[in-house]
């Protein structure tokens, strides 16, 4: 129901643009990217309270992923100014190392995938070189998504304790602000560089036998993409 909502919201947008037409100049495309994230405080939030990992080391290693998605780009007459609303489908998430004294090692992975809607207010100061400021929602699809391998006992226990961190540690809605610098060629071919700053919780602590300390998990994402748009201004 969410996902209608906000995709309906959305549609409504497009549809009050289209009537002004002869105000604007639109163009409307598709684009895709790689992208590196990172989610804060995690390795604080998984040691929680648990004592054995005292004489250990655990670090955040990031993650990489993918953007793409579509987006209409309204070009206000006679200004150099640009309201791009988009719907885009992110893979992000973070990757957690541990090793400690005695040799033990694991790699604990949340790979989260939002469906993310949102708009950038784009300011044009030369040709196509482009400077953008928006914000995007992110709306959680697979919450769920906990990969974990280790080196104990041969990875015995990896799929008990898989199931034990996605029982704990819950992925949630994204919301982040989007500061992008971008160029857009005369063929219709744009490029994009984006950081995504994350505003809100994007991990939820569940209640467990294993007491996780409810950190502010936001997320962080550098992302560079290339775009064509079907229709030049």
């Amino acid at each position: 129901m969410k996902v209608i909502l906000y995709l309906s919201i959305f549609c409504c947008f497009f549809n009050t643009s289209v009537y002004s037409q002869n105000e604007t100049n639109i163009t409307y495309g598709l684009k895709f990217g790689a992208l590196q994230s990172r989610i804060s405080n995690l390795p604080e939030s998984i040691k929680g309270r648990d004592n054995t990992f005292d004489n250990s080391v655990m670090e955040s290693k990031g993650a990489y992923g993918l953007e793409g998605g579509f987006f209409l780009n309204f070009k206000l007459y006679d200004t150099r100014v640009a309201i791009q609303p988009e719907i885009l489908f992110r893979q992000s998430g973070e990757k957690v190392t541990y090793r400690d004294a005695v040799g033990k090692e694991f790699e604990l992975g949340l790979h989260y995938s939002y469906l993310q809607i949102g708009a950038l207010y784009k300011v044009y100061p030369y040709q196509g070189l482009n400077l953008g400021f928006g914000a995007f929602y992110g709306i959680s699809l697979s919450p769920n998504n906990v990969t974990y391998t280790s080196n104990e006992a041969g990875g015995m226990y990896d799929v008990a304790t898989r199931q034990f961190y996605q029982d704990g540690l819950e992925g949630a809605d994204d919301f982040s602000l989007c500061f992008a610098a971008g160029y857009e060629l005369h063929q219709s071919i744009h490029f994009d560089l984006r950081y995504y700053l994350g505003v809100k919780d994007v991990v939820k602590s569940n209640a467990s036998s294993f007491q996780f300390i409810e950190n502010q998990n936001k997320s962080g994402v550098i992302c560079f993409s290339v775009g064509y748009s079907f229709h030049q201004w």
